[in-house]
Parts: structure tokens; sequence; C-alpha cells
């Protein structure tokens, strides 16, 4: 189970890191810099959420305040990002759309690995 999880993991991170930049590469063109650059970031800040909780979780799991430790650790990543979000807004380099779709997207490959990875625990 482990060795799946852990396979899974790494197909979620390497399909990512493929999809986003060749679709922001693509939208360099059609939206110009700006759009292109918010479309990666949505990207990275969805899989570093991500990769943060599952290594809380890894890291807390045994534990006995495994819950309250790993909702303290994502209530940190909220702010962070929120922090850098505004920060951002602030130099007027956000856009929502390619931020969403970008965030989106890396969403839509965790979805679709949970479910491969279901449909093979299913099967066996």
């Amino acid at each position: 189970m482990q060795d799946q999880l852990q396979k899974m993991i790494q197909k979620i991170t390497k399909f990512s890191v493929i999809v986003i930049p060749a679709l922001a590469l693509v939208s360099l063109f059609f939206g110009g810099w700006l759009f292109a650059f918010n479309f990666v970031l949505g990207g990275a800040i969805s899989l570093l959420s991500f990769r943060t909780i599952v290594w809380a979780v890894r890291k807390f799991i045994g534990m006995q305040m495994a819950q309250p430790v790993i909702m303290g650790i994502s209530i940190l990543k909220i702010t962070a990002i929120f922090v850098f979000l505004v920060v951002l807004a602030l130099l007027q380099l956000i856009m929502p759309v390619p931020l969403l779709a970008g965030f989106t997207l890396v969403l839509a490959i965790i979805i679709w690995q949970g479910f491969i990875a279901a449909r093979k625990e299913s099967i066996q």
C-alpha cells in the first residue's frame, strides 16, 4: 500500500511538472507573460500545498496529537499562501483566472491519479 501511495505521489508530481510548464508556454503566446506566470504560480501553489499535506500526514500520523499538528501546519500553509498572494496583488501581478486554472489543473491531476490508484486497489 505504501509503495502504491508513493508511486501515486510521484506520478502527480511528474504530471504536474510536465503539464503546467507546457501549458504555460502555450499560454505565453496567447495571453502574455503575466498570464503564463499566474498559470505556473497557481500550479506551483497547488502542488506545494499537496506535497506539504502529504509530508505532514506521513510525519505525524502515528503521534497522539497528529490531528491538531496537521491542522496547525495547514493553517500556517494557508496563511503563508494568503500573505504571498496579497503581496503579489499589491504589486499588481495577480490574474485570478490563470491562477485558478493552474491550481485546478493540479487538483484535477491529483483526483485523476487517486481514481487510478483506487481502481487498481479494488481490482486486487
